[in-house]
């Protein structure tokens, strides 16, 4: 794993128990993490990593990881007090990057702020774009002031740019790679909906559905008497796929250059795969 620590110690997982983060117990994979310095998980969907202008009200993990402090997996991490670095929405899945204290994090976000980070997203779209197979969105942003959404403001919105490039292109529907060297809270959404991508699973933006089996099938997809058609992936169809950077940019040498990969969530590839695509072992 790119961004691991030499130290044999490093944990391939971190746990939550059950209640703290979610209802069910969750062991997430770290995907990549140095001692003292920082650690990466993959992120499930509809799970919170840390509080953002707009989050739902959720157990975040951050706080579920200062609850447990001392424990065992996180002590073998180096982790003094865990702050997140990058900003990931609840409904996305992903990599996520947390700080191993207050000062790591100061430095790390800056950073990140300043452009040193390199994000890119896989979406799941709708088919709506037939000719551009890539484009830029250079459109500020900033949360409505009644309502937990962002919207698109020349005026008052905050810079953020992002970079769509077509992967793969089915009858009905496309998977699109997003890239980003900053990224503020429902950004890709936004900037995906202004630019006429419908993301699978986007209920605020474009209201989207999910994809499901029977559609696929034509109808011929049956299930139990009384019982409910499950969506193939019932979340939101963004997964922050890796994020990279070199510690050398921001004063950080000793973290070297680093990639994070998080691999896609197991039925989020097997939606793709039931979409013929073959991009399913991202």
């Amino acid at each position: 794993m790119s961004g691991q620590s030499s130290q044999n110690s490093i944990p391939e997982k971190i746990g939550f128990p059950a209640g703290t983060v979610a209802e069910s117990p969750l062991r997430l994979d770290v995907v990549g993490a140095q001692f003292g310095k920082f650690t990466a998980v993959d992120k499930p969907a509809d799970v919170l990593f840390d509080s953002y202008l707009g989050a739902p009200k959720a157990p975040s993990m951050m706080l579920a990881m200062r609850a447990q402090q001392g424990k065992g997996e996180f002590a073998r991490l180096g982790i003094e007090a865990p702050f997140a670095v990058n900003q990931i929405d609840y409904e996305c899945s992903g990599v996520s990057i947390l700080a191993h204290n207050k000062d790591i994090a100061t430095r790390m976000r800056n950073a990140m702020w300043s452009g040193f980070f390199e994000f890119e997203f896989l979406i799941l779209c709708r088919a709506c774009r037939k000719d551009d197979k890539s484009f830029h969105a250079d459109l500020p942003i900033l949360m409505h002031e009644d309502r937990p959404v962002w919207i698109v403001s020349h005026r008052f919105g905050k810079k953020a740019l992002t970079d769509f490039t077509m992967a793969e292109s089915g009858a009905d529907y496309q998977l699109w790679k997003a890239r980003a060297n900053t990224v503020r809270p429902h950004q890709i959404r936004v900037h995906a909906a202004e630019m006429g991508l419908d993301i699978v699973g986007e209920w605020i933006y474009s209201k989207t559905p999910y994809v499901f089996l029977s559609k696929l099938k034509n109808g011929a997809y049956k299930i139990g008497k009384n019982e409910l058609e499950k969506a193939l992936y019932p979340h939101l169809a963004i997964h922050l796929s890796s994020v990279s950077f070199n510690g050398a940019d921001f004063g950080m040498p000793e973290v070297g250059q680093v990639s994070l990969h998080a691999r896609l969530p197991k039925r989020f590839a097997v939606m793709l795969k039931k979409l013929g695509f073959e991009k399913t072992d991202m």
